[in-house]
C-alpha cells in the first residue's frame, strides 16, 4: 500500500507549460484545432516555429532554467 502512495504522490499535478524547442520561448499559440482525430498545430510567436508537438515543462523547472541562463 505504501508503494501506491509513493507513486501517486510523485505524479505531476496539472499540466506543464509548452516551450519552443528552437528558441525556448513560452509564447505558444494553437493555429489549428482539428478536433478529436489529430493533434492541434502550435506556433511559437517569437521565432515562428510550427509543430504539433511542443515539449512541456513544470513551472519550477522553467524558473530554474531561466535563472541559469541569466548567470
Amino acid at each position: 500500500m505504501g508503494e501506491i502512495k509513493d507513486v501517486l504522490s510523485s505524479l505531476r499535478r496539472g499540466r506543464g507549460i509548452k516551450v519552443c524547442p528552437e528558441c525556448g520561448s513560452t509564447d505558444i499559440s494553437p493555429i489549428t484545432m482539428t478536433g478529436y482525430i489529430s493533434q492541434p498545430t502550435y506556433v511559437c510567436n517569437k521565432c515562428g516555429f510550427q509543430s504539433t508537438i511542443f515539449p512541456e515543462v513544470d513551472m519550477a523547472d522553467l524558473k530554474g532554467e531561466k535563472e541559469r541562463r541569466t548567470e
